[in-house]
């Protein structure tokens, strides 16, 4: 019921930055629909058909979070609701790329989920995957949670199609060295992450509002929370009292 309505939530879908559609990640959308939510996501350019440098990318999740916008002030109910951002793996970069790029005050909250926050340091890491040199590079300190080199050459690839060069990718992930919109920002991620390791968000770390590490859990759970849900590693109630404080806040 719109009545009951606390917030609006875009939720932008990950894959390498080149994979995925608007029914990845269900369980997530679900589960975060039952926190008096209306959940929304979108199929959009991106991988090697729309890279980084043509803008397509970012484009296309502007015109669907304008959309959404222009809803909310359209539908009864709806305009007194939070409006913000949920994305997962890749697709928490944008998230956060758009939270700071959007014009202030746009949106309410961020909840990056195992986000690709600086593309050039996952590279980084895969490289010294490819490399064997994870441990020794001070990515993780066992060796188990180092992806195999082969499994790190694939991603790096596919991570590759959509970037095109290093340059790019330092200055998209220098981008979010700040807070510059304020935004209330929950960061979750997987203390076992092979696929974005603490290094990779740090400097969301620095800034965001709350991070939560769910301990010995990996980039599973950006992909999907039925196995977690109603388990001490179920992070979807630190999202409902996360979005308690922002609108607290507002």
């Amino acid at each position: 019921h719109d009545s009951k309505l606390q917030s609006i939530m875009f939720f932008i879908h990950g894959g390498i930055f080149t994979h995925g559609s608007m029914h990845c990640h269900a369980s997530i959308a679900r589960s975060l629909s039952q926190l008096n939510s209306v959940v929304i996501t979108a199929s959009f350019r991106n991988g090697t058909e729309a890279q980084w440098k043509s803008g397509v990318t970012m484009a296309d999740l502007k015109d669907v979070f304008n959309w959404i916008n222009r809803e909310r002030q359209l539908r009864n109910g709806w305009s007194k609701c939070l409006l913000g951002l949920v994305g997962s793996s890749s697709g928490g970069f944008f998230a956060l790329t758009l939270a700071q790029t959007l014009p202030a005050n746009t949106i309410q909250f961020c909840i990056p989920i195992c986000p690709v926050a600086h593309p050039f340091k996952r590279a980084s890491y895969l490289r010294s995957s490819i490399a064997g040199s994870g441990v020794e590079d001070g990515f993780f300190s066992d060796p188990e949670d180092v992806h195999a080199p082969s499994k790190a050459q694939i991603i790096l690839e596919t991570q590759m199609g959509f970037w095109q060069d290093d340059e790019s990718m330092i200055t998209a992930g220098e981008l979010l060295r700040s807070n510059v919109n304020k935004v209330p920002t929950l960061l979750i991620i997987g203390s076992r992450d092979k696929n974005v390791p603490f290094e990779v968000t740090r400097l969301i770390q620095t800034w965001a509002t709350r991070t939560i590490v769910v301990g010995g859990r990996g980039h599973e759970i950006c992909d999907s929370v039925e196995e977690i849900r109603g388990t001490y590693d179920d992070y979807i109630p630190d999202v409902e009292r996360f979005l308690n404080y922002c609108i607290g806040e507002t």
